[in-house]
């Protein structure tokens, strides 16, 4: 019991560690050794803890911070990428849109209200202030209507596909 009450607090140091470091680079090894647990040891509590592995939550911490920074400065892409580490601006933006749903362009376009601007820096998931902003925006959705039936007539041109 006791075990357990060290190992939470030793992974809630690591994890206040890694938000306070973000814009270093964060190897799995070298919190590792900073915790003074094993690199799979870590890996397994930390786990066990925030139900996400280490490396999932340090790039969703940092793809996080860079949205605030993507709405809140002129910052380029490239030099976010850069900020955080990533290898490539080709793998943030590939990164940014399996994590976020929408590319860093796409996301600082996104305009925000004050209230949901203010709430950007505390959220755990940004991405949800712009989802709710778009579902406030949005009056009503768009009526989806059939095509129009043609009577009986076909294109004047028709594609015949002949396998060979």
């Amino acid at each position: 019991m006791q075990e357990r009450k060290y190992n939470e607090g030793v992974i809630l140091a690591v994890t206040d560690w890694i938000v306070d470091n973000l814009d270093q680079r964060l190897s799995i090894d070298d919190i590792a050794q900073k915790s003074g647990y094993s690199k799979w040891y870590l890996q397994k509590l930390f786990a066990r803890c925030h139900n996400e592995t280490l490396a999932r939550f340090i790039r969703k911490k940092k793809l996080a911070a860079s949205v605030v920074e993507l709405k809140n400065s002129e910052a380029t892409i490239i030099s976010l990428a850069v900020k955080y580490h990533f290898e490539s601006q080709q793998s943030f933006t590939r990164s940014f849109k399996q994590m976020m749903g929408c590319t860093p362009l796409a996301c600082r376009k996104k305009q925000l209200s004050g209230e949901r601007q203010q709430q950007l820096t505390e959220c755990e998931d940004p991405c949800v202030l712009c989802r709710l902003e778009s579902v406030a925006n949005s009056k009503k959705m768009p009526e989806i209507l059939p095509p129009p039936i043609r009577s009986g007539q076909f294109p004047v041109r028709r594609i015949d596909c002949v396998m060979q």
